[in-house]
């Protein structure tokens, strides 16, 4: 029941990430120096089962966390090389200094997890993952082929 949950959670952040990245493509039209915008990102299935697969070992809240997170990776850079920088501040003092900051609430919430954030940010392609299609990222993170 809990792996079902997780794959429910993975599916509606991914297919909720998918559907505004849709939406920000929609921009001013007029402006002829534009570059369309580039297609979903195709990852081999052993690939998406890398990049997905670890994080089913997460709480659920946490995978709900860093699902939100990964579609702002520059700013999970930010707060890498932030928390990084200020490495003695922790507890509470942590939590009001991280507030201060412009991020997103979910990327805010992974600094109580700095290994998460870490390897967020050295893992820049799994914050691509957003783009996957929901069933492909559902299927790398049971482990089995995408449909």
């Amino acid at each position: 029941m809990k792996l079902a949950k997780q794959v429910l959670i993975l599916l509606l952040c991914c297919s909720l990430v998918r559907f505004t990245a849709q939406a920000e493509s929609f921009g001013p039209t007029g402006q002829s120096n534009e570059q369309p915008p580039t297609p979903p990102v195709q990852h081999s299935p052993q690939e998406l089962q890398q990049l997905v697969a670890p994080i089913a070992l997460y709480p659920d809240a946490l995978v709900a966390q860093i699902l939100a997170a990964s579609t702002y990776p520059t700013e999970i850079v930010e707060a890498e090389r932030w928390m990084q920088s200020h490495s003695n501040v922790k507890g509470e003092e942590l939590a009001k200094e991280v507030d201060k900051q412009p991020w997103d609430p979910s990327v805010k919430a992974l600094t109580q997890f700095p290994s998460v954030l870490e390897n967020m940010d050295k893992n820049q392609p799994a914050a691509g993952c957003h783009r996957c299609r929901p069933s492909d990222a559902s299927a790398g993170s049971q482990g089995r082929p995408p449909e």
